[in-house]
């Protein structure tokens, strides 16, 4: 069936509709070619074109018990080509601007690329082993530690904290640094 004659049959939505296989596939031999030759002219790829074509004809047959036609089909087909087109188009221009955004130095400091899963993995068992001799130190010097590297406070206000000089303050912070590095270096 030429492809004029699809506007002069009303009935083939109809069919397609109630699942007719034969009618879809004469829809598709009679339609296929135009619609690659109209939508490559929107995507510039016929590649491209075909994959755009075989999506609407796969959305047409997956959804045909939807399908609902007003006017020609005909129409119906080349409008819905167009509009998936130009999503195409849309799709590869925000492919293309990240791609180049991307390749700046700046913008890959702000999107650092995703951490590896060793990264990751060695990080959680350094946290754990951290975690673990954190744990084993004497309560005061734990919390002199907890209260300058976890809360941020200064070195008065642990003192004030612990009714400590802020003398006694660093010296618990140098024996829980050097009991960190002692524990962390072992094997």
């Amino acid at each position: 069936m030429p492809a004029g004659e699809l506007a002069l049959d009303p009935q083939l939505p109809a069919q397609i509709r109630a699942g007719d296989a034969f009618a879809f596939e004469r829809c598709f031999r009679a339609m296929h070619g135009p619609l690659v030759a109209f939508t490559a002219r929107y995507v510039g790829d016929r590649a491209r074109a075909e994959e755009v074509v075989q999506e609407l004809f796969l959305a047409v047959w997956r959804d045909r018990e939807t399908l609902v036609v007003s006017g020609s089909f005909r129409a119906y087909l080349y409008s819905a080509a167009r509009n998936r087109a130009l999503n195409v188009r849309r799709r590869d221009a925000v492919e293309r601007d990240w791609t180049d955004d991307e390749a700046l130095d700046g913008v890959r400091v702000l999107h650092p690329s995703p951490t590896e899963p060793d990264a990751v993995l060695e990080s959680a068992e350094l946290q754990s082993r951290v975690t673990a001799a954190f744990a084993t130190l004497p309560e005061r010097c734990r919390l002199a530690m907890h209260l300058r590297w976890r809360e941020g406070l200064s070195y008065a206000e642990i003192a004030d904290v612990l009714g400590i000089g802020v003398k006694g303050v660093e010296n618990q912070l140098a024996r829980g640094l050097k009991a960190l590095r002692a524990r962390l270096t072992d094997p």
